[in-house]
C-alpha cells in the first residue's frame, strides 16, 4: 500500500497532540500497512497500541512492520472487520484515516475498493464504533476530505463527542483545503482549536510541515 503525504502529516499531527500524555491504549482502525501506529509508538508512551486490518496481506505486512520495529512489544494487529470484531479492551484514543470516497467511479481492482471507497466502512458506523470502544473523556481522531468533515460534525452534534482540535490541510497557500484533521473528546466541554496548514510554501515544504514530519524524516 502505498503511503500519502496527508497520512503522514495526519500522524505527525496526532503524535504531537500525544506526546508525553500519560495513556493506556489506542486504536488503529483501518491500518493498512501499520503507518500511523509506527508514528504513535515511536513518539509517545501509550502502553498498548492495538490495529485492525480488513485486508489480509495488509494486515500480515502491519504484522511484520511491528514486530520488526523497536516498539513491537507495545503493537498488536488484528485482522478482520472492526465493525464486527470483538475487541480485547477499550480504549483512551481511537484514530483511522479511513475509505474516502463514496460508491462512484470504482476500480475495476476489489482490493483498491475496499481502501479507498467506503463499501465496508461508512463514516457513521465508524463513529457509532468509536463512541461504542473509547473510555470516559477518550479521543477520536480521522483524517477526510475537507468536504465530508464539514459532514461529518454535523453528525457529531449527535453523539457524546466534541470537536476538540481541527486542522485543515492545504496544498500551498494558493490552493484551498483539501483534507481534514478532526480530533474529538467524549463527555468533556471543548474550546476548539482550529488551524491551516500549508504543505509547500514558495515552492518548497512549509515551515509548520517541515516541523511536525522531522522526527520522521531524515532529510527535513
Amino acid at each position: 500500500m502505498k503511503v500519502c503525504t496527508e497520512a503522514c502529516l495526519f500522524g505527525a499531527w496526532l503524535a504531537e497532540e500525544f506526546r508525553g500524555k500519560d495513556m493506556e491504549s489506542a486504536l488503529d482502525i483501518g491500518t493498512g500497512t501499520g503507518l500511523l501506529s509506527l508514528m504513535l509508538a515511536q513518539e509517545t508512551t501509550i502502553a498498548k497500541l492495538d490495529a485492525i486490518e480488513l485486508d489480509e496481506p495488509a494486515a500480515k505486512q502491519a504484522k511484520v512492520n511491528f514486530e520488526t520495529s523497536p516498539w513491537g512489544a507495545r503493537l498488536q494487529v488484528f485482522q478482520g472487520d472492526a465493525l464486527r470484531y470483538s475487541f480485547p479492551r477499550g480504549y483512551s484514543l481511537v484514530f483511522s484515516n479511513p475509505p474516502f470516497f463514496e460508491q462512484s467511479l470504482l476500480s475495476p481492482d476489489a482490493r483498491l475498493n475496499q481502501a479507498k471507497h467506503e463499501s465496508s466502512l461508512d463514516i457513521s458506523s465508524l463513529l457509532q464504533l468509536a463512541e461504542e470502544l473509547t473510555t470516559d473523556n477518550g479521543y477520536f481522531a480521522i483524517l477526510l476530505p475537507y468536504q465530508r468533515a464539514e459532514s461529518l460534525l454535523a453528525k457529531i452534534a449527535t453523539s457524546n463527542f466534541q470537536l476538540y482540535m481541527r486542522m485543515n490541510v492545504c496544498q500551498t497557500e494558493k490552493h484551498a483545503s483539501f483534507r481534514s484533521f478532526c480530533l474529538f473528546r467524549k463527555n468533556t466541554p471543548c474550546n476548539v482549536n482550529e488551524s491551516t496548514i500549508c504543505i509547500r510554501e514558495n515552492g518548497n515544504y512549509s515551515a509548520a510541515f517541515s516541523r511536525l514530519l522531522q522526527p520522521f524524516y531524515l532529510y527535513l
